[in-house]
C-alpha cells in the first residue's frame, strides 16, 4: 500500500485535536465538580461559624471547631485539583509583579508556626545577603510552592528544624542577561526518602509508597503542582535525600531585581486616602507604611489590637489594614469591634494565613482578605477598592465645621477649597473666638492653626478637653499646621489633637477628610475629582519637569492644581490675594529688624511659612520656616530676611505672568 502523506499529516492532526478535546473536557470537568462542591462546603463552613456564635458549649465549640478544620483541608484539596487541571490544560497564567523575597520567607515561616508549636521543631530563615530585597515574579504562586515544600517537611520531620535558604548560587539554571536567577532549598532533619523515592515523587498523585497516604494523610498533589509552577517560571525543581537523614528539596528560578525606590508597574492613586495599619511585625508594619505612603496614602501604624480599637474609636479612616495574629487578639474579633464603631470603613484582612475559612468569613463580613506578602500594587489595590466603598458616615449632632486660623491668606484659599468641594464653613481669627462659636453648640467638629493671637491652638485645644473632663462628650479638632513633626500620631494625640493636615492642604486631602468625618457626601467628592483631572489636563507639570541645577519654581504648579483642582481663574486670583495679604508682611520685616526684635522677627515668619505654604510657594515657605527657626534661637536672621525679599519678588513676577 503506497504511503499517504497527505492522509497521514490529516490523521495526525486529528489524533490532536482528540488529545486536546479531552485534555480541555477533563480540565472542565475537574474545574465543574472542583466548583459544585466548593459551593455546598462553603454553606456547611458557613453554618459550622454561625453554630459556633450561638451555641458557647465547650463540646459543641470543639465538634465545630473539628468540622471546620476538616471543611478547610476539603477546600483547599480542591484548589489543589483545580490548579493541576488548569495546568494540565494549559491554562495556568503567571503574574509577573514586585515579590519582597524577605518579607515572603518570613511571612510564611511566622504562618507555619502555629504548626510547630508544642513541638521540637526550629523554623529557620537563612536567606544570603546577595539576595535582592525585591525581585519580579509571581508572590501568590511562589508562596504556594514554598507553602508546598514547607508543609511536606514538617510532615516528615518529628524532631530538629526545617530551614528555609535562598541563595544566588545555582546549580542547574543560568541567570538571564537582564537579571539573576535564585535557588530556595527546604532542608529539613525529618525521615529521608531512598533514591528510587526521589526520583518517582514529582509525578501526580504519588507518594513515597501506599503506606504514607495512610500514616501521614495528603493527595500528593502538592508536590506535582510545585513542579509544574516552577517549570511554568522557566526553572527547575528536585529533591536530594538519604534514608534517616532528611531531606533538602529544592528549585531554581530566573528572576529580575527591583530598585525599591523604583516600581515596574503603575501604582494606584491613593492620595489623601488615610489608613490604619494595625501590625505588630516591625518589619511587615514597614513595608506596608513605606508602600502606601508611596502611592500618597497618609497612613498611621500602630501594632497591637488595644492601640487599633482606640485609634478607630477616636476618628475615622478611610481604610483599615488589620493583621490576623496580634499579641493581643485576634484581627477577625478587632475587625467586628471596628465595623460595629465605624460601619462605613473600608476593611482589608492582610495575614500570612491562608485561610479558606477565615477567608469566607470575612467575605460574609465584607472584608477584603490579602495574604502576606501582596506585591505593592496587589496591597494598593486592595486598600484602593476598599476605599471606594467607603460613604459618608451618619454623625447625631451639628456637623457645622468651624476653622480658627488667624492668617488672613490661609483662611482664603481655604475657603475657595471648600466652594470647590461644596463645604462650607464658619472662619475664626483666634482661640478665643473659637471657645466663643464652640459653646453655641452650631459645630461639630473645628479645624484650628497652631500659633494664634491670644489663645493658640495648644491652649483651645487644652481647654476643649479640660471642659470634657468627666463627661462622654469628645469634640473631634483637626490641627493644621506647617509642622511635618506635628504630623507624628504620638505628637498631635499627646497634644489632645484627633488628626493632622499639614500645609499645604491639597483638594484631594481635604475632601476626603470632609467626607471621613460626615460633612461632604460623595456627589461633591466626584465635581472635585472631575475638577482635578480637567486642571491636570489643561495646566502640564513644571516642577518636575525642571532638572537639577535649575532653580526651583516660585510657585509650585502641580502642588496647586492638586490643592486648588485645577490652575484655572480662581488659583490665579487667590495667588493675587496671596501677595496683597503678604505685602504688610513683609513690610514689618525691615522695621523688626533694626529693632533686633527677635520675637517679632519669629511671629512674622510664622505667618509666611503658613501662608506661602498654602499659597504653594514653598520656597519662601522654606526661607520663612528657616528664619522662624534661627529667630526662636535668638540667631540673626539679616541674610535669610534678604532671601525672603528676593523670592518674594520673585512670586509676583510669577503671578504677574499668570
Amino acid at each position: 500500500m503506497p504511503f499517504n502523506k497527505k492522509k497521514t499529516i490529516k490523521a495526525l492532526e486529528q489524533k490532536v485535536a482528540e488529545a486536546d478535546a479531552l485534555a480541555e473536557m477533563k480540565s472542565n470537568f475537574l474545574a465543574t465538580i472542583s466548583h459544585e462542591i466548593r459551593t455546598p462546603m462553603q454553606s456547611i463552613y458557613g453554618l459550622l461559624e454561625l453554630i459556633g456564635d450561638e451555641n458557647k458549649d465547650d463540646k459543641i465549640a470543639e465538634m465545630v471547631r473539628t468540622a471546620q478544620a476538616a471543611s478547610s483541608g476539603l477546600l483547599e484539596i480542591l484548589d489543589d485539583v483545580l490548579d493541576f487541571a488548569k495546568m494540565d490544560a494549559d491554562k495556568m497564567e503567571l503574574d509577573n509583579f514586585e515579590v519582597p523575597v524577605r518579607l515572603l520567607v518570613r511571612g510564611l515561616l511566622e504562618a507555619l508556626s502555629v504548626k510547630v508549636h508544642g513541638v521540637n521543631i526550629e523554623l529557620i530563615d537563612d536567606i544570603e545577603q546577595d539576595v535582592p530585597f525585591v525581585v519580579i515574579g509571581d508572590p501568590k504562586r511562589l508562596r504556594q510552592i514554598i507553602m508546598n515544600l514547607c508543609g511536606n517537611a514538617l510532615k516528615f520531620t518529628k524532631q530538629g528544624s526545617v530551614t528555609v535558604r535562598v541563595t544566588t548560587a545555582t546549580q542547574h539554571i543560568s541567570a538571564p542577561s537582564d537579571g539573576i536567577a535564585l535557588r530556595f532549598e527546604i532542608i529539613d532533619t525529618g525521615i529521608g526518602m531512598s533514591k528510587e523515592v526521589c526520583e518517582k515523587l514529582f509525578g501526580a498523585f504519588v507518594q513515597a509508597d501506599s503506606s504514607t497516604q495512610r500514616k501521614y494523610g495528603g493527595t500528593g498533589l502538592g508536590l506535582s503542582i510545585s513542579k509544574k509552577l516552577v517549570e511554568l517560571m522557566d526553572g527547575r525543581i528536585g529533591v536530594e535525600s538519604e534514608e534517616g537523614k532528611g531531606s533538602c528539596f529544592w528549585f531554581e528560578i530566573p528572576t529580575r531585581e527591583v530598585n525599591t525606590d523604583q516600581s515596574t508597574v503603575n501604582l494606584p492613586d491613593l492620595k489623601g486616602v488615610s489608613v490604619l495599619s494595625v501590625e505588630d511585625h516591625p518589619q511587615g508594619a514597614k513595608e506596608i507604611v513605606n508602600s502606601l505612603r508611596s502611592m500618597g496614602a497618609t497612613v498611621e501604624s500602630c501594632p497591637t489590637y488595644k492601640e487599633g480599637l482606640a485609634l478607630a474609636k477616636r476618628r475615622p479612616f478611610d481604610v483599615a489594614v488589620i493583621d490576623q495574629g496580634l499579641p493581643d487578639g485576634l484581627g477577625l474579633d478587632l475587625i467586628k469591634e471596628v465595623t460595629a464603631i465605624r460601619p462605613n470603613m473600608g476593611l482589608v484582612m492582610y495575614t500570612v494565613r491562608d485561610d479558606i475559612g477565615l477567608s469566607h468569613s470575612l467575605t460574609a463580613l465584607g472584608v477584603t482578605y490579602l495574604t502576606k506578602p501582596a506585591s505593592r500594587l496587589g496591597l494598593g489595590e486592595a486598600v484602593r477598592d476598599a476605599a471606594s466603598q467607603v460613604t459618608k458616615m451618619d454623625i447625631t449632632g451639628p456637623t457645622k465645621l468651624l476653622i480658627a486660623e488667624d492668617t488672613e491668606s490661609v483662611r482664603d484659599i481655604l475657603g475657595r477649597q471648600l466652594d470647590k468641594i461644596g463645604a462650607q464653613a464658619t472662619f475664626v481669627e483666634n482661640g478665643q473666638e473659637a471657645l466663643k462659636a464652640i459653646e453655641t453648640g452650631e459645630y461639630g467638629i473645628m479645624i484650628t492653626d497652631l500659633h494664634m493671637p491670644e489663645l493658640d491652638g495648644y491652649g483651645l485645644v487644652e481647654k476643649i478637653r479640660e471642659q470634657e473632663r468627666d463627661t462622654d462628650k469628645h469634640f473631634p479638632v483637626i490641627v493644621l499646621t506647617a509642622d511635618v513633626q506635628m504630623a507624628q500620631r504620638e505628637t498631635y494625640l499627646r497634644h489632645g489633637f484627633d488628626e493632622c493636615l499639614l500645609k499645604p492642604v491639597s483638594l484631594g486631602q481635604f475632601k476626603r477628610l470632609l467626607i471621613r468625618w460626615g460633612l461632604v457626601n460623595e456627589e461633591a467628592e466626584e465635581a472635585a475629582e472631575n475638577a482635578s483631572e480637567q486642571g491636570a489636563e489643561t495646566q502640564p507639570a513644571t516642577a518636575s519637569e525642571k532638572s537639577d541645577n535649575e532653580q526651583a519654581p516660585a510657585i509650585d504648579k502641580e502642588a496647586m492644581i492638586a490643592q486648588m483642582g485645577a490652575m484655572d481663574e480662581m488659583a490665579i486670583e487667590m495667588l493675587g490675594m496671596f501677595v496683597d495679604m503678604t505685602q504688610p508682611i513683609i513690610d514689618k520685616i525691615k522695621p523688626a529688624l533694626e529693632e533686633n526684635d527677635h520675637s517679632q522677627l519669629a511671629e512674622l515668619a510664622h505667618s509666611l511659612k503658613g501662608g506661602a505654604r498654602s499659597a504653594c510657594c514653598n520656597v519662601l515657605g522654606d526661607i520663612a520656616a528657616k528664619m522662624q527657626e534661627e529667630a526662636e534661637k535668638q540667631n540673626s536672621v539679616s541674610e535669610l530676611a534678604k532671601q525672603i525679599e528676593q523670592e518674594f519678588e520673585r512670586v509676583k513676577e510669577e503671578v504677574k505672568a499668570l
